[in-house]
């Protein structure tokens, strides 16, 4: 199965600055709802994951600023998920406004059985769906 990336369109508002410029929060909030959208178009939307598992929650995160993000820009999220290991992956997640990259970020989860926390193998649904190189950015196309 071809490796799934998701797609997102949004102009940035009023709640997602501080005097004009990006808040840097808006963007943690926007690389989960691409990572939330990547899962229900794979499939497995969190109300499902909820329900059948696993856990997957955030143990590190990072967010490269590469270019001013502003009141009213214009930006595409690409989301893609990669860095498959044997209990975590990574969700990754690239800005662009008119084809430029302005933002690059990475949140790293580790799959836990909800009751006991004790880690768990990746799911084959995720690796299925996931980009085999593991440093890539996410595709262009």
């Amino acid at each position: 199965m071809a490796p799934h990336v998701h797609r997102q369109a949004f102009r940035v508002v009023m709640a997602e600055v501080d005097a004009s410029q990006i808040h840097f929060t808006a963007i943690y909030r926007w690389m989960d709802r691409g990572f939330s959208e990547w899962l229900a178009e794979v499939g497995h939307p969190f109300t499902r994951i909820l329900e059948e598992g696993p856990g997957v929650p955030i143990v590190d995160s990072r967010c490269s600023f590469l270019g001013r993000i502003s009141l009213d820009d214009e930006l595409e999220l690409r989301t893609v998920v990669g860095g498959i290991g044997r209990t975590s992956f990574r969700s990754r997640h690239e800005f662009t406004r008119r084809g430029e990259v302005v933002a690059r970020g990475e949140l790293v989860h580790v799959c836990v059985n909800r009751q006991t926390r004790a880690p768990v193998p990746v799911p084959d649904w995720l690796r299925e769906r996931a980009q085999d190189d593991e440093g890539a950015p996410p595709p262009e196309a």
